[in-house]
């Protein structure tokens, strides 16, 4: 992700990314976020609902979220963190699937597909305009998506 998204992030939630520039001992955020633009809004929007959650609920005495690594993995957002609850690890899963249906390039959710090989999820127009390494891998639609298609018109058939 980029330097001033980044920034952005550790910049509004602090207690959340409180290792980004810890020793590389204790943490993986020192690496900062391993994934491209396009999940920004998936991860802000998460952080948000997270923080807002352990603050408004601080007489269930909630340890607070410290993430330890995020990256993208087999095509996803990948969350690792420690403190929390269930409800918060509801979030987190919600946050990843969401992300395997969103272009990890521009945060479109329009023709997005998968790369074959080493995973990407990715717009068609994204990869289209890719060089090298990118549109090298074969490119298929996101079959979650294909079908989300398909049960849209056949509701939409049945009240015609």
């Amino acid at each position: 992700m980029n330097q001033n998204l980044d920034n952005y992030l550790v910049e509004k939630y602090p207690k959340i990314f409180v290792n980004r520039y810890a020793d590389m001992k204790t943490t993986a955020m020192v690496w900062g976020f391993d994934h491209e633009d396009g999940w920004f809004w998936i991860l802000d929007q998460l952080c948000d609902s997270i923080q807002n959650y352990i603050d408004y609920n601080y007489h269930k005495n909630i340890s607070q979220v410290i993430a330890d690594q995020v990256k993208e993995k087999f095509g996803t957002l990948s969350f690792y963190y420690h403190g929390g609850d269930d409800y918060i690890d509801g979030m987190v899963r919600l946050a990843e699937n969401m992300s395997a249906n969103v272009c990890e390039f521009c945060g479109s959710t329009k023709n997005v597909g998968r790369t074959k090989g080493w995973i990407s999820t990715i717009c068609k127009e994204c990869y289209s305009s890719s060089e090298g390494r990118i549109s090298q891998r074969p490119w298929e639609e996101n079959q979650n998506i294909k079908e989300l298609r398909k049960f849209k018109i056949k509701q939409i058939n049945k009240k015609l």
